[in-house]
């Protein structure tokens, strides 16, 4: 599994007064083996109630008594529950099998064990203590709700399955559990993976339709033939069906970023200079009926050509914008798996649109136009816009100096205002959900940890915001958790926002983590289950910022850790912060005397099985109740094992059965204060200190908390401290960013230099590029975002359609330009005739992502960036195009000396 593979969770309800032990076998040996056979389910976890075991507890009164010791229980007990296998017996034509039965029937059978038997004299396991039905010490405790005690499973899904498949299937699985219970059991869901999903999947499919709908109106206003409109439409949906196709044949799964990424705008555009160039030809192209041909063939004539003529520069085009994705594809880890499926998802559809831009577009137009003219007509509205737009540009082209400045200014202000922004890898995702973590003092006992807990849980059970609660103390029993009695972790729902009284999540938190902290000692941790997961996979802390600091001493590292912890305290915006404890476990230590045990001829494993078999207890058979299997397990009883002078007076048996000899005879107990966990990278130790964030960007707080760390941390030689958690992956992509940008910039230059052979025009165009910063910027701005990976991406797309914009209105004045006309009106009227495409092209793949960049649902948090980048990146893009291109074309054109 991976750490997002927690995917399902569930209680089983049980009627009040149903023995506890009972509700966890039903999990352990009816529940969880029917959902361990679901297909992508990797485990079920089962934490919380209690293990039933039957308990042999001995009284070392008793064993002394008798001249026994523990070890000799233990074998005994071992030795007397087990059947074979006795081969075959042949009767006649019958092959018997042979089994020796000899397994525990009932408690009565382990007391009636002999332990030793000596001169007539028998002891039996029943002299030396009790034997009853108990249950296993416990390590962890679950709650829900008011329901202090409850039993939870915990599904995990296999790494690679889809997360909503397994789901349901596990879904129908419990449904059938739930058919197979006693009466009055049944599992509860408490956590379904699918419902975020669906969530996200709703927020991202309203937004395409709403896309959508715009682009076909807005194909519908400039087009002005329904027809023409529906015809490119039908592009929309064949192309995603393609990108899928090719998607599920790679192996890439499509998520929540590359599906909202989704521009129908830049997909069918190809599709749309296609249509309104034909329109156009036929609209100027008079049909002379004295020719050989008819209305139709001319019509077909015109279609053909148009298709020849315009598939070069639309497959360049799109290659252009493929080519502006190469950065995205080079992403590893993290970033890799969320955005390169937005580039391939993206890449796949405008191939799509291109091959039926080629291919059924003009299917579709040549059965058209058989029936219908097809061509453009006037436009009162669209040649008020042309007029208006040759005004402006011959005004600027009167003052070409001052527009370029202006627009210079205005870059280089954009740019000097950008750091503002601040930034981050990502928006958190809302999952509609809190994880609170609370982490006591190493040595808190399970009981006090319960205590602090049921308060917590009431606050949070106060606030109407919240649904159901489910909280976990400790650690299951399987042993797969490392985390000790001391630590808490709660799972709060939510309720819908309509009914919050607070503005936002980050306001309902900060109360909520105020009321916790009015209880001395209580740190909190905030986050949600799958961030939760996630940044303790990164960096092995629950944390959105990690410091680690590596070396040999655990004192020094203790003391660096808390030196740290506290100047991050001291930043603003810091929430949570605290120093991961390395000491503080209390222990008592048994410190074997190899001098005295070699004197007694005693082994070191002889005293340390005795140890743990006397304290801890030992499995040491098997109970079989029908097909359920349960742990027999021996211990001194309990009132002998209370205190440091029981643990010294428990008897080791000496070599040979002369005797035994007491354990504080042999060793040196002390009560001291140890190590509760050392943690360790490549081999070398480490403490960590772990910190979120409120109300500040990542990249501003850390560049803040690494210069005051660097002034007053000061460590010896041999130590060092490293920064990490999400901030590293953003740190990550921005450096594979500044290597592989510069690079595709040249491959895209190589494009525009062999497509119009020439430096100047491929500078031309590249240099409108950076233009589209502003409006990106100015987007991120304005709807109060950081700079992050998904607006990198964005604005890595926006260049590509800025390319394609230019190269769209250059090759319409490089037509004219073979004329007789000058430069500078060549470039004035090749921009005019190409206003439309491009206000078209802008206008679509813009609001193609405008109801994705004004979305605020759930799932809408990580493609916001992308969206908003693209919108204000394409508004800033066309304005500057249509602008500055021909007034910068006769500087850069081979004939400029001409004018």
């Amino acid at each position: 599994t991976t750490a997002v593979g927690e995917v399902f969770r569930y209680i089983v309800e049980a009627p009040p007064g149903m023995d506890p032990n009972e509700v966890r076998a039903l999990q352990d040996w009816v529940v969880r083996p029917q959902l361990r056979i679901v297909s992508g389910v990797a485990d079920v976890v089962s934490f919380g109630g209690t293990v039933k075991e039957y308990q042999v507890q001995v009284d070392p009164a008793a064993l002394k008594r008798y001249g026994v010791t523990i070890d000799q229980v233990s074998q005994a007990l071992t030795a007397n529950s087990a059947n074979v296998g006795g081969g075959q017996v042949r009767r006649g034509d019958e092959a018997l099998l042979v089994r020796g039965i000899g397994i525990f029937d009932s408690m009565d059978d382990i007391g009636r064990v002999i332990v030793s038997a000596s001169a007539g004299k028998t002891v039996l396991v029943s002299d030396l203590g009790t034997v009853s039905a108990g249950f296993r010490p416990r390590s962890g405790v679950v709650a829900f709700n008011g329901n202090d005690s409850v039993v939870e499973g915990i599904v995990q899904m296999s790494k690679g399955s889809n997360a909503a498949k397994v789901v349901a299937d596990v879904k129908l699985a419990v449904d059938a559990v739930n058919a197979r219970l006693p009466k009055g059991v049944r599992l509860k869901t408490i956590y379904d993976r699918t419902q975020l999903i669906d969530h996200t999947v709703r927020t991202v499919g309203e937004n395409l339709l709403v896309g959508a709908a715009l682009v076909i109106a807005i194909l519908i206003v400039f087009l002005g033939n329904w027809r023409a409109a529906l015809i490119v439409a039908t592009v929309i949906p064949l192309s995603l069906l393609f990108a899928f196709i090719m998607l599920d044949a790679r192996g890439i799964p499509a998520n929540l970023i590359s599906l909202g990424a989704v521009d129908f705008g830049i997909i069918i555009d190809s599709a749309v200079v296609l249509v309104e160039a034909l329109m156009v030809r036929l609209a100027l192209q008079d049909y002379d009926p004295a020719g050989d041909l008819s209305p139709y063939a001319w019509r077909k004539r015109t279609l053909k050509q148009t298709v020849v003529e315009l598939g070069h520069p639309i497959l360049f085009a799109k290659a252009i914008i493929i080519v502006a994705f190469i950065p995205i594809y080079t992403f590893q880890r993290v970033e890799g798996k969320i955005f390169s499926p937005v580039a391939f998802t993206l890449s796949f559809a405008m191939l799509g649109a291109i091959v039926l831009s080629m291919t059924l577009v003009p299917s579709l137009l040549a059965w058209t136009v058989k029936r219908h003219p097809m061509a453009e007509r006037h436009s009162a509205w669209m040649a008020r816009l042309t007029a208006s737009y040759r005004r402006l540009l011959a005004r600027a082209q009167a003052r070409p100096v001052a527009v370029f400045a202006a627009s210079g200014a205005v870059l280089v202000l954009t740019l000097a205002l950008a750091p503002l922004l601040g930034s981050e890898f990502l928006p958190k995702l809302d999952e509609g959900n809190i994880w609170l973590t609370i982490s006591l003092p190493n040595s808190t006992a399970l009981e006090k940890t319960q205590e602090i807990e049921h308060k917590v849980r009431a606050i949070l059970k106060s606030y109407p915001e919240v649904g159901n609660v489910i909280s976990h103390v400790g650690r299951p029993d399987d042993g797969t958790d490392p985390k000790g009695p001391n630590n808490m972790e709660i799972l709060a729902d939510l309720t819908p926002r309509s009914s919050w009284r607070f503005n936002d999540k980050d306001a309902l938190v900060a109360d909520i983590s105020a009321r916790i902290r009015r209880m001395p000692g209580v740190p909190t941790n905030f986050s949600q289950v799958i961030e939760d997961n996630v940044e303790e996979a990164l960096s092995g802390v629950k944390g959105e910022i990690a410091v680690k600091i590596s070396g040999p001493e655990l004192d020094v590292l203790t003391q660096a850790s808390e030196q740290v912890a506290a100047i991050l305290n001291g930043i603003a915006g810091a929430a949570d912060v605290a120093a991961v404890r390395i000491g503080g476990q209390s222990e008592i230590d048994i410190v074997i005397d190899r001098v005295r045990i070699a004197r007694l001829g005693v082994n070191v494993a002889d005293v340390n099985g005795a140890i743990q078999t006397a304290l801890a207890g030992v499995a040491v058979n098997t109970y079989f109740e029908g097909g359920r299997r349960f742990d027999i397990t021996l211990r001194l009883q309990e009132r002998s094992r209370a205190s440091v002078n029981d643990i010294a007076a428990l008897q080791i048996n000496l070599p040979g059965g002369v005797g035994t000899v007491a354990l504080g005879d042999l060793a040196r107990i002390e009560v001291r204060q140890g190590a509760a966990r050392i943690s360790r990278e490549a081999g070398e130790r480490n403490a960590s200190v772990k910190a979120n964030l409120l109300g500040r960007d990542q990249g501003s707080f850390v560049a803040e908390a690494q210069q005051k760390v660097a002034a007053k941390v000061h460590l010896p030689a041999g130590y060092q401290i490293t920064w990490g958690g999400q901030f590293e992956n953003q740190q990550r992509a921005v450096q594979r960013l500044q290597v592989i940008v510069p690079i595709t910039v040249l491959l895209i230059f190589s494009l525009l230099f062999w497509a119009f052979r020439s430096v100047r025009k491929a500078l031309l165009i590249l240099a409108i590029v950076p233009f589209t910063l502003i409006g990106g910027i100015a987007g991120l701005a304005a709807a109060g975002l950081h700079f992050s990976v998904s607006a990198a991406v964005g604005f890595i797309a926006v260049a590509g359609i800025s390319v394609q914009n230019g190269v769209i209105m250059v090759e319409q004045i490089v037509a004219l330009a073979k004329g007789p006309a000058t430069l500078v009106a060549s470039a004035a009227e090749g921009a005019a005739q190409r206003l439309r495409p491009i206000l078209m092209t802008a206008l679509m793949a813009g609001l193609g992502l405008l109801p994705a960049a004004l979305s605020h649902g759930i799932g809408s948090e990580t493609q916001r960036p992308f969206a908003v980048v693209i919108v204000g990146g394409i508004v800033s893009a066309t304005f500057f195009t249509l602008l500055l291109l021909p007034l910068a074309y006769p500087y850069f054109a081979e004939r400029a000396s001409q004018d």
